[in-house]
């Protein structure tokens, strides 16, 4: 490292250990002093940390207002990241001196405690970029030999451990929960699954609540992805690794397009759900039933869940509560929300390009790409076939389901819609088994690639049955949208659905030796079935209560619902090393099948 690299993280050494200093503290007077308390205002400025903390980011802001002093000596630009710093830095120290002098309300603790926290995430930043550079020696780097997968992974696993230490807290639950409940509904959570062992909108205070839906919303568009984002935003550059792994994992080709395809994922989640949150909020002001204390969060809440296919509801009975069960306007809005969720990143990415190259005058290719053409064509077929095959089955078969012929349609619109999100307007053990089984068959189909959804994908469980009509008619390739489909690209659909039923068939047997007394029960086999499906997919409708699963059961469920997240491809990936392609083959022989 050079002297004007050294001389430039001395400069920066102050504001990390105060960043990280401030991070400790915030985190201390969230969860253990208690701040949900209704007087938490009142009594945490009364505290001796909290006054710690306004000295350390008053000099946290001292530290970095010297280091762009010292970066504009120089005639160097202090760049978009410290900038960035110097404001919150700013607006932060305003904030506290409000605050213990009086001239701003007692509320504005809470913001002052936000821009802590940011505070903090700096000063992490700050050493991620540091050991970066720490991992060139001379002028060779070292790559990590962790694919994505495991990273993403591993990821996941360490923010569920982390949230679920938080919501044991005292001050993260109106009533105690079990470290087995609170890490069920993390992982529920952060794999967008939906399944909950407890009422989240009774069983968590404001913060506990605050805390899963920041799993919702990092598990939807994936930690690494946001963790990037967050790079961007500060003006930080993607290394060729980490395109690689966002590349991989968001299943796009090329790494020039990555920093354009993070900002299209945030910009387009966060845009949807304030609109759908906005909706929601009009709708739900003055709605009979529906609690207006908090509005705008309950609304928020929801369209988050929505729109990344979450499923998680702050309502008893889900979406089957009697003040929205009847409301269409307000389930349109969930259902709109959750299809945009549904429809992929990579489907915007290639409509915001045609629309930047027609406003700057550029020419677009005629066709659409196969991937858009099958991401549609495939929605359209699943929600065709799903809706009137639901609709059939709710007249046809036997149950003790009561509704009208109207609703039994518009509720099948919803289900085939919901599939992989798992809200439910109506009590879905009350059907026949026939329906249920094949509700767990459009569960299996799930959403898209690069989508919130779940599933093994609507486009490739398309091409496997293509794939069948090519062998049955003899044809020597696939074909879609005057395309040849690439062999390895039909050869990992083809797994994906053989090993993902394989794991299905596989744990529901586990279930059914673990729960004996579900799997004696009528139709127990379809429970339990229902329940894995639901699990693996990361869809979230269930037959059964979650709560009454053992506490061995939880820990498999949860296992389920973060592989099902990972992919059952990629997820096989973490344990089998690809081979390079031999030079050798051997002589073709045949086989008798038949």
């Amino acid at each position: 490292m050079s002297t004007a690299n050294k001389q430039y993280r001395i400069l920066e050494l102050p504001e990390v250990i105060t960043g990280v200093l401030a991070l400790v503290i915030v985190l201390w007077e969230a969860f253990v002093a208690g701040f949900a308390a209704a007087d938490a205002e009142s009594a945490l400025f009364k505290q001796g940390s909290h006054l710690l903390l306004c000295g350390v980011v008053w000099f946290n802001t001292l530290a970095v207002i010297v280091h762009v002093i010292t970066e504009l000596r120089h005639h160097r630009n202090p760049g978009r990241f410290l900038w960035l710093q110097l404001l919150t830095g700013i607006v932060a120290s305003f904030v506290f001196s409000g605050g213990i002098y009086g001239f701003l309300p007692e509320y504005s603790l809470r913001f002052s405690l936000i821009l802590s926290f940011l505070l903090g995430m700096y000063a992490f930043i700050n050493i991620r970029a540091l050991i970066q550079e720490k991992r060139v020696v001379g002028k060779r780097a070292t790559h990590s030999r962790w694919s994505p997968a495991v990273v993403f992974f591993t990821g996941m696993l360490t923010m569920v451990m982390v949230s679920t230490l938080v919501l044991i807290t005292p001050g993260a639950s109106i009533v105690p929960i079990s470290f087995t409940d609170a890490f069920f509904t993390c992982a529920s959570a952060i794999s967008i699954t939906g399944l909950t062992s407890v009422d989240v909108g009774s069983t968590f205070t404001p913060l506990g609540k605050l805390v899963v839906l920041l799993n919702i919303q990092v598990g939807a568009i994936g930690v690494m992805t946001f963790s990037y984002f967050v790079l961007i935003l500060v003006g930080k550059k993607l290394a060729v690794r980490d395109r690689l792994a966002i590349s991989s994992l968001l299943d796009q080709q090329g790494v020039n397009i990555i920093p354009t395809l993070i900002k299209i994922v945030i910009f387009i989640t966060f845009g949807v759900e304030i609109i759908g949150a906005c909706l929601l909020y009009v709708l739900w002001q003055g709605a009979p039933g529906v609690p207006q204390d908090l509005l705008w969060f309950r609304a928020f809440f929801h369209a988050i869940s929505a729109f990344c296919n979450a499923g998680i509801t702050l309502f008893p009975a889900n979406m089957a509560e009697s003040c929205v069960q009847h409301d269409k306007l307000v389930q349109s809005v969930m259902m709109l929300l959750t299809l945009a969720g549904t429809l992929g990143f990579g489907v915007y990415l290639e409509c915001y390009t045609r629309l930047r190259n027609k406003l700057t005058g550029k020419r677009n290719a005629v066709r659409w790409s196969t991937h858009t053409w099958l991401v549609v064509r495939a929605t359209l077929f699943v929600m065709v076939i799903g809706s009137i095959g639901l609709c059939l089955l709710a007249v046809l078969e036997p149950s003790t389901h009561a509704s009208t012929s109207d609703f039994n349609l518009w509720e099948s619109i919803w289900n085939t819609i919901g599939r992989s999100a798992g809200f439910n307007i109506t009590d879905i053990s009350t059907y026949g088994p026939v329906y249920q089984i094949f509700l767990c068959a459009l569960m299996f189909v799930g959403g898209n690639p690069a989508g919130t959804g779940g599933g093994v994908y609507a486009p490739l469980f398309i091409i496997c049955l293509l794939e069948v009509v090519r062998v049955l008619r003899g044809q020597h390739d696939l074909e879609l949208h005057q395309r040849r489909i690439a062999r390895n690209t039909v050869e990992r659909a083809m797994a994906t659905v053989v090993l993902s039923t394989f794991w299905i068939v596989a744990c529901t047997m586990v279930l059914m030796l673990m729960e004996p007394v579900i799997a004696n029960s009528a139709n127990g086999t379809i429970k339990l079935l229902f329940l894995e499906v639901s699990a693996f997919t990361t869809t979230g409708y269930s037959l059964v209560n979650p709560g009454d699963l053992c506490a061995t059961s939880k820990y498999f469920i949860c296992a389920n619902m973060l592989f099902g997240r990972v992919g059952m491809f990629t997820f096989m990936l973490i344990f089998i090393k690809q081979k390079d392609p031999s030079p050798i083959r051997y002589p073709e022989t045949r086989l008798p099948l038949s």
